[in-house]
């Protein structure tokens, strides 16, 4: 037995393989430039950088890093929203940071308190997160991941289309038609639509991606009952003509967001090669109860992530779900790449855990290119540290673990999935707490997820 063990480890120090992991981020698109990400953005051999030709003949013109499809073009990122930040976003998410570490003075969570009641700052802190999301996302998946290769897939609103179907609504109260009927024919059924037509464009992404080599793919975006509830809310409301039941909110609510896992479980599941890494929600709530989009998909080739305090605590913001969730990783004040001069800020959110975890997946895939989708999400889930604290939070109840994950995976070039995880077990302990975050006495209530 010592043997084995000893060859694990050797495994796991050796270089990494020469097929380096093709990774999607579904996101909203990353700074290709920035220093973080050098040489390890995918790019399109196939085509011609900036000649305005589809040379490849795929039906995309200068799909060099990947697709916009949102906008249905190459520009993966739109330099423009760069004017949305100020240095003030720089010193909040710092002292947000401090603040859970419990470095903060009083003085400086009163500056907090203040900007978290400021709605312009607020508006400009929305604006430049959302801008600077996937370059975010991105800089955690490339960390310390030298074989990886990163392709941009930018992703489409789901509030543009709320807004016209609250449109449609007022049309039809306009028309005379009746409440019943708008209610089951003009909502539901434009709910039950835009689910579809999310699936298509989901479906559209995937084959894009499964034409390119992806085979890991991370998910930082969901669509959960909190973010229904703020939307379909003023809709009904149209309806009932006063403020509805919140028992009514959540009929509608819980249509539409399991109405979104089926169509695009279809999806997911045409694309067995690809692991999809994601994001369980910023919601504080049980998944199990109040179902997340694409978060409730279970599949073989999906896993969804909750966020830890380092790995020490759970997240106070995350979602969780002894079913629905599988398992967590470090998702508070994660320090990472954004847009602005090859800066890094630090973010939190659970889609700051899903990278962690689609990070370890694509090292997984390095050390032994022949495993499946599913081997990987085996490997990841086999090899967690097993945390009290998240008991009955998670399938798993456990935090990632990067080197036993790894150790595992060159395991598995000699023996079965099962014995190597079982040998990496033995021979890979728990990991030391991470960060310096007080889970106890740390100040949370400034933390803006994203």
């Amino acid at each position: 037995m010592k043997t084995n063990i000893l060859a694990i480890l050797i495994g796991a120090m050796a270089p990494l393989s020469a097929q380096a992991t093709t990774v999607a981020i579904i996101d909203s698109g990353f700074d290709y430039e920035h220093e973080a990400l050098q040489g390890k953005v995918w790019t399109n051999p196939a085509e011609v950088a900036d000649d305005t030709l589809d040379n490849d003949g795929n039906g995309k013109i200068d799909d060099v890093h990947g697709w916009n499809f949102a906008d249905n073009d190459g520009l993966i990122i739109d330099y423009k929203l760069q004017d949305s930040y100020v240095p003030d976003i720089e010193k909040f998410l710092e002292l947000q940071l401090a603040a859970t570490e419990g470095s903060a003075t009083e003085g400086e969570k009163i500056w907090l308190k203040e900007r978290l009641g400021d709605g312009e700052f607020i508006k400009r802190l929305q604006t430049f997160g959302g801008y600077a999301h996937g370059t975010h996302v991105a800089g955690i998946v490339a960390r310390d991941n030298p074989g990886a290769q990163l392709i941009a897939a930018k992703l489409i609103s789901t509030k543009t289309f709320f807004e016209k179907l609250k449109r449609k609504v007022h049309a039809s109260l306009a028309e005379g038609k009746d409440v019943g009927f708008i209610q089951e024919f003009v909502i539901k059924a434009g709910m039950y639509g835009l689910a579809i037509q999310q699936a298509k464009t989901f479906a559209t992404i995937a084959e894009y991606l499964h034409a390119n080599g992806v085979t890991v793919a991370n998910g930082s975006f969901g669509t959960g009952m909190e973010q229904i509830r703020g939307l379909v809310g003023p809709i009904l409301m149209a309806v009932t003509k006063g403020q509805p039941s919140p028992e009514l909110v959540d009929e509608y609510a819980a249509f539409f967001v399991n109405r979104i896992i089926a169509e695009q479980a279809k999806i997911f599941a045409k694309y067995p090669d690809i692991l999809f890494v994601f994001a369980a929600g910023n919601d504080s709530s049980d998944n199990d109860a109040l179902p997340a989009a694409p978060a409730g998909v279970r599949l073989d080739n999906v896993i969804t992530v909750g966020a830890t305090i380092g790995n020490s605590a759970i997240a106070p913001f995350s979602n969780f779900g002894a079913s629905r969730v599988d398992l967590f990783a470090p998702g508070v004040g994660t320090r990472s790449s954004v847009p602005h001069q090859n800066m890094y800020l630090p973010l939190s959110g659970t889609s700051m855990a899903a990278p962690e975890v689609t990070r370890v997946a694509a090292l997984i895939k390095d050390k032994n290119p022949n495993l499946a989708a599913k081997d990987l999400r085996d490997i990841l889930m086999g090899t967690i540290d097993r945390k009290d604290f998240l008991k009955g939070r998670s399938y798993t109840e456990g935090v990632v673990n990067d080197e036993r994950a790894v150790a595992a995976a060159a395991g598995s070039l000699t023996t079965d999935i099962r014995s190597a995880i079982k040998s990496a077990k033995r021979a890979v302990a728990d990991k030391n707490p991470v960060g310096k975050y007080d889970a106890k006495n740390g100040d949370f209530s400034y933390v803006t997820p994203f």
